[in-house]
């Protein structure tokens, strides 16, 4: 994609809906918590929760595997205490932090246990001792998640619209992901897929892997109310500490 690039969609038509205000409370909360206002976003896709960070005083290291997702947040996202940098989050980052987050359900991104051990092992690396972890997958033992499903987001531009189709197929142990995105402007017209397999982390196995890390699970929460998780809760939030 070169005319309109795949972040630009995603800031476009993901960055919406009240976000950093169902997410925020808790986010500063555990930032007043930590040892440090040294944070870490893995992951950090746009740069939304960076920005936010540190617009709350924190110093925020932000990494993303995809370089055009950091290219758009250096552009987008710029701050003076932001480090932005292409990274992995199963390695990337020096510490030590006060607190790291890895949000957007992006944990179901990784393929395997091992990945998922490999993640927690470097959190452990490079958070502070009592450095807090935060991450959020989606819950996907919720009987909404058991079906397949269509959803379709669409934005108004002045210069015409963009649109993007997601279809969801679950399987036993991961969901076929495929998002379809149009554009149909004054400068294009184009259409492009792509699809991802997203797993299913669920509470058990995120829990007792952060700990086999050397982690502690302060709690699991179904949302960033700071709810207790249960059978239908839409997320899974794992709150951790480096004892």
């Amino acid at each position: 994609m070169s005319a309109f690039q795949m972040a630009q969609f995603y800031e476009l038509l993901e960055n919406r809906g009240g976000r950093l205000e169902r997410e925020g409370n808790l986010l500063l909360e555990a930032l007043d918590r930590a040892p440090s206002r040294q944070a870490a976003d893995l992951a950090c896709g746009l740069g939304i929760h960076a920005a936010f960070l540190a617009k709350h005083d924190a110093d925020v290291f932000a990494a993303d595997l995809s370089i055009e997702m950091i290219r758009h947040a250096r552009e987008k996202r710029p701050h003076p205490r932001i480090t932005y940098e292409t990274g992995d989050m199963r390695e990337t980052g020096d510490g030590p932090y006060g607190m790291v987050i890895c949000l957007g359900n992006s944990l179901s991104l990784l393929q395997s246990v091992e990945d998922l051990r490999l993640f927690f092992t470097n959190v452990h690396r490079i958070l502070a001792p009592g450095g807090l972890l935060i991450t959020q997958t989606l819950n996907y033992d919720a009987d909404t998640m058991k079906h397949p499903r269509i959803r379709m987001e669409q934005q108004v531009l002045d210069t015409g619209a963009i649109a993007a189709v997601k279809r969801f197929l679950p399987g036993e142990t991961s969901t076929l992901l495929s998002i379809t995105y149009y554009a149909a402007t004054t400068e294009i017209f184009m259409d492009t897929t792509e699809t991802v397999h997203l797993q299913h982390w669920s509470k058990k196995v995120l829990s007792e892997t952060a700990e086999d890390s050397g982690l502690e699970v302060e709690a699991v929460y179904g949302g960033f109310d700071g709810v207790p998780i249960h059978s239908n809760s839409p997320d899974i939030i794992l709150l951790a500490q480096k004892c």
